[in-house]
C-alpha cells in the first residue's frame, strides 16, 4: 500500500514515521528544502500544560485591544477576504467556556501521548535531540493573570497533571541568576523540551534510511479523483520544474498553513489561517535561564539549551507574507528583562533603543514562520469530508511539535482502521 504525505514539517514526518513502521510505502512531498520550515523555529516545547484551546473566553476582547498596539503579541490583519471573515466568525463562536471544557481532555490526551512517543524516539537510541523533562514555568506579574493561572493549575490537577504554585521567593530560588520580577508562577511539571532543529534533521535522515522517499522542492499542483477517491497527485519538481504524478492508495494532507489551498484542489474546505510567529536564538556561553518559561502578560516564551537561548512570541493572523514588523520584535525583547532583570545588562536587550541596532539584529537573528491556526483552536485530524482516501492532519497552531508524534500515530491508526491510542472525535475535520 502506498501513501503520499503532503508536507515535510513535524506532522508530515511523524505521519511518515508511523505509516512506514506499519508497512506502508511512503513518499513525502515537501515544497521547500527541509532546512527552515515552521517546525525548525519553534520553542521545542512538549506541552501538556497547553490543554486550553486558542479559541477561549477573553481572546476576542483582548485581541481587539491588542490590535491597536504595535508591540502587542496578537494581531489580526484586517481584510475583506472571505476566508478570513469566515474563519473569524467561526473562531468567535468557538471562544466560549463550553468549548474550552469539552476540548481540554482531548488536548491533554493527545499532548501526553505525543510527549510519551517523542521520549521513546530519544530512548530507543535512534535519535538524540536534547530531550529534557524540566517542566515549564508560567510567570505572572499581575493579580489578574495570577488568578487565571491558578485556575488553570486547578483544572490541570483535576485531569491528573502535576503542577506546583510558586511564590516570588520560589521563583528566585529556581532562577537565582535572573531573579524574576514576578508575583509568582505555576510550574507545569509534565512539560518537556527538546531542540527542534536537531530533531527535524535527525528524523528526516532516519526516515530516508528506512526507505521513506522525501521529495524536496516539490509542489502539488492538482489531484485526479474518481468515485470520491484521489487516484493521482500531480506535482511539479525542481530544479527543472518537471511535472510528474504520484498514484497513492492514501493521501495525508499535512501542509500546515498551506493546507487550505491544497485541500481546495481536492474539493475540500478547511477553515484555517496562517499565524505568523517570530523567534530569536542567542548563543549563550553561560546559560542563565534554568527552566523553560512563559512570561504570561507578554506572551513571550523562552527555552534554554546547553549553549543557546530561544525567545519566541507573537501571533499575526493574516495572509502569508515576508514582512517582519520591528515594533513586534522590539516588544518581545523588551519583555524579557522586564520579567527577568538578570538580562538587563545583556547587549541583546540593552541596545533595543537604537533603531539601527534593532534593524541589524532583526536581519541577522529573527526567524519567522506560519502556524496553521484552525477556526476553533483544535487540530484537524481525520478523513476529509468528501474524499475517502484523504486524511487531514493540520491546524495545530503553535503547538505542532507538542502534538507531532501523537498526530502521526493517530494518522497511521486511522489509515489502518485500528483502535485509536486516544479519542480523536474532537479533532474530526468534518466538524465544519
Amino acid at each position: 500500500m502506498k501513501a503520499t504525505i503532503i508536507g515535510g514539517g513535524i506532522i508530515g514526518l511523524s505521519s511518515a514515521y508511523y505509516l512506514n513502521e506499519n508497512g506502508w510505502d511512503v513518499t513525502v512531498l515537501e515544497k521547500g528544502d527541509l532546512t527552515d520550515n515552521c517546525s525548525f523555529g519553534n520553542m521545542g516545547y512538549l506541552s501538556p500544560s497547553h490543554f486550553v484551546p486558542l479559541a477561549a473566553p477573553g481572546i476576542i476582547s483582548q485581541g481587539f485591544w491588542w490590535m491597536f498596539r504595535q508591540k502587542s503579541p496578537f494581531y489580526v490583519r484586517p481584510s475583506l477576504r472571505w476566508d478570513l471573515i469566515d474563519w473569524g466568525l467561526k473562531f468567535m463562536r468557538a471562544s466560549n467556556p463550553r468549548h474550552v471544557e469539552r476540548s481540554a481532555r482531548p488536548l491533554r490526551d493527545l499532548l501526553m501521548l505525543s510527549k510519551q512517543l517523542t521520549a521513546e524516539w530519544q530512548q530507543n537510541g535512534a535519535m538524540n535531540f536534547e530531550y529534557t523533562e524540566d517542566g515549564c514555568i508560567m510567570f505572572y506579574q499581575t493579580a489578574k493573570k495570577e488568578q487565571e493561572e491558578l485556575e488553570n493549575a486547578r483544572v490541570a490537577g483535576s485531569m491528573g497533571l502535576k503542577t506546583e504554585v510558586l511564590s516570588r521567593e520560589d521563583a528566585h530560588r529556581m532562577e537565582p541568576d535572573l531573579l524574576p520580577d514576578v508575583r509568582g508562577g505555576v510550574w507545569f511539571k509534565d512539560d518537556a523540551h527538546l531542540h527542534p532543529n536537531t530533531l527535524m534533521r535527525q528524523l528526516t535522515a532516519l526516515l530516508e534510511k528506512r526507505g521513506v522517499s522525501i521529495l524536496r522542492n516539490t509542489t502539488v499542483t492538482g489531484f485526479h479523483k474518481e468515485n470520491g477517491r484521489i487516484t493521482a497527485v500531480t506535482c511539479q519538481g525542481q530544479p527543472d520544474t518537471a511535472t510528474f504524478r504520484q498514484s497513492p492508495d492514501l493521501v495525508v494532507l499535512a501542509a500546515g498553513s498551506w493546507s487550505p489551498q491544497i485541500a481546495k484542489m481536492a474539493g475540500e474546505y478547511i477553515p484555517l489561517m496562517p499565524g505568523k510567529g517570530y523567534s530569536m536564538t542567542v548563543d549563550t556561553p553561560r546559560q542563565l535561564l534554568r527552566y523553560p518559561c512563559i512570561l504570561i502578560e507578554a506572551k513571550v516564551a523562552l527555552t534554554p539549551w546547553a549553549t543557546r537561548l530561544r525567545i519566541g512570541s507573537t501571533m499575526e493572523i493574516g495572509p502569508v507574507n515576508d514582512r517582519i514588523l520591528l515594533p513586534r520584535v522590539q516588544g518581545i525583547l523588551e519583555a524579557v528583562p522586564r520579567f527577568l532583570p538578570g538580562y538587563i545588562d545583556d547587549p541583546v536587550f540593552r541596545d533595543l533603543a537604537d533603531p539601527e541596532k534593532l534593524r541589524q539584529y532583526t536581519r541577522e537573528r529573527v526567524w519567522y514562520g506560519f502556524r496553521p491556526v484552525s477556526a476553533d483552536g483544535l487540530p484537524y485530524i481525520g478523513f476529509a469530508k468528501k474524499t475517502k482516501n484523504l486524511i487531514v492532519a493540520t491546524g495545530h497552531a503553535m503547538i505542532g511539535l507538542s502534538m507531532g508524534a501523537g498526530t502521526g500515530k493517530l494518522v497511521s491508526e486511522i489509515a489502518d482502521g485500528k483502535q485509536m491510542s486516544v479519542p480523536a472525535e474532537a479533532f474530526d475535520p468534518g466538524r465544519y
